[in-house]
């Protein structure tokens, strides 16, 4: 599988033709996706109406609830409503790998989602503070789901997130590659991607 980060809490998923779009910016981006998932609603971008030339458009997820496509198995739970948009947090299970992206979360997640994501093989998460989950509650967060990989996004200033977890070392990554057997569970090294 290869992760790659295009800003803010945008992330492509790709696994050989099979590819997952996570809060794209721009309908351009949906060019090959078989698979979009918006954590913020309403999104930035709005549903396709059709696919390319001989496309379908790609299965589109905006809400708590359970969700299959093309193998491709989906969880929602909301994370709250800040008044003009309503927050969800996924699991995604993507070819035997476990991803869990908790989006826009503004403050520590309830222990019931803790539960329902605890071990996933990659946890993404946000690891830049205000307005979203400071890093001191976003640490604590991945201790307690004990992921294998940890990819922090909306936020340019991670050093003191990195600090929390005790990894003042991470170099920025071009793309997360990597194979089921790579991940080791509980081991939460973190993937500091570049946009």
């Amino acid at each position: 599988m290869v992760i790659t980060y295009q800003g803010d809490n945008y992330l492509r998923f790709q696994s050989g033709a099979t590819t997952i779009l996570v809060d794209p910016t721009s309908q351009r981006s949906f060019r090959g996706a078989n698979v979009i998932v918006n954590t913020v609603m309403p999104g930035t971008v709005s549903r396709p109406e059709e696919g390319g030339e001989g496309e379908r458009p790609p299965f589109w997820v905006e809400h708590q609830g359970e969700y299959e496509a093309q193998g491709i198995h989906i969880r929602g739970w909301s994370v709250g409503n800040n008044g003009k948009e309503e927050h969800t947090a996924y699991r995604i299970r993507f070819e035997e790998i476990e991803i869990a992206i908790l989006g826009h979360l503004e403050k520590e997640p309830a222990a019931d989602l803790i539960a329902a994501v605890k071990g996933v093989d990659v946890l993404v998460l946000p690891g830049g503070g205000k307005p979203f989950l400071a890093p001191d509650a976003a640490a604590r967060a991945v201790r307690q789901i004990e992921p294998g990989a940890v990819i922090p996004t909306l936020g340019k200033e991670t050093k003191q997130f990195l600090k929390e977890l005790g990894q003042t070392s991470v170099s920025p990554e071009e793309k997360f590659v990597f194979k089921k057997k790579d991940i080791a569970p509980g081991t939460m090294t973190v993937h500091l991607l570049s946009a």
